[in-house]
């Protein structure tokens, strides 16, 4: 499943939305804006799109379940102005096997962080 949302995340529920009939693990990783970037004081991040994004994250979902050995997968990824504290992403996987749960997350998270379609600006402080 892939989500782009310009509203904030419920990570309450995250785990719940996942398929686990056989899986022994869920892993899940959250991005939050932090509040220092390169050693500069951060007021909040914009997400803006360009080009297919939905088209992206598909193709990077095909590829993580071709990889890894899982039960289901949830990328997120948010759009729009957020503020300290509040989620960018979230990765979830359930898996049989924990190995392949966090794997999977490694590997999304890495590649959200090289996607061409989010461009992310940094606000700073005055």
């Amino acid at each position: 499943m892939i989500e782009i949302m310009d509203c904030s995340i419920n990570l309450n529920t995250v785990s719940d939305r996942l398929k686990k009939e056989s899986s022994g693990s869920i892993v899940m990783h959250y991005a939050i804006v932090r509040s220092t970037e390169s050693g500069k004081k951060t007021s909040s991040i914009k997400f803006e799109l360009e080009g297919d994004a939905e088209g992206e994250m598909m193709e990077l979902e095909r590829s993580l379940r071709v990889t890894w050995p899982v039960e289901d997968v949830l990328l997120i990824r948010r759009i729009g102005k957020l503020s300290i504290g509040e989620a960018i992403s979230v990765v979830a996987a359930s898996a049989e096997h924990r190995e392949s749960a966090f794997g999977l997350c490694q590997d999304a998270v890495n590649c959200f962080k090289k996607m061409k379609t989010f461009k992310k600006k940094e606000i700073f402080e005055k």
